[in-house]
């Protein structure tokens, strides 16, 4: 049985009736009295958004916004700890592929016989 409830009709080119993407970019500050850039974009339907580029100060974000950036500073320590783990493994794990591959690209007289007849066919 098919769920025929949810059809995938594209959504109208009407603002109240389709999707609307809005991404907001807080670029960093370059010193502590510097009021950054930030930027706006806006879409529908998966066209190329509409930009502004405009400063902080002129931002007055909701409430539940504000909330999610001071969740998301008190939580940056714990995501960077996680990244540098992260980054540390994939470098170990790079280190430890190049190791054996260069152990193994290195043939010995038997290999490059093996090797020759290959590359004949």
């Amino acid at each position: 049985m098919t769920d025929t409830s949810k059809t995938s009709q594209p959504e109208p080119y009407d603002l109240e009736k389709c999707t609307v993407k809005i991404v907001l970019l807080l670029h960093p500050c370059q010193t502590d009295a510097d009021d950054s850039d930030c930027t706006i974009a806006i879409s529908t339907h998966e066209d190329i958004p509409l930009t502004k580029i405009v400063k902080r100060s002129q931002l007055d974000l909701p409430e539940p916004i504000k909330d999610l950036l001071a969740e998301l500073k008190a939580d940056l320590p714990q995501r960077e700890f996680h990244a540098r783990v992260k980054q540390s493994k994939t470098s170990k794990q790079k280190t430890t592929k190049t190791a054996k591959s260069s152990k193994t690209s290195q043939p010995t007289e038997s290999d490059t016989s093996s090797i020759k007849q290959v590359q004949l066919f």
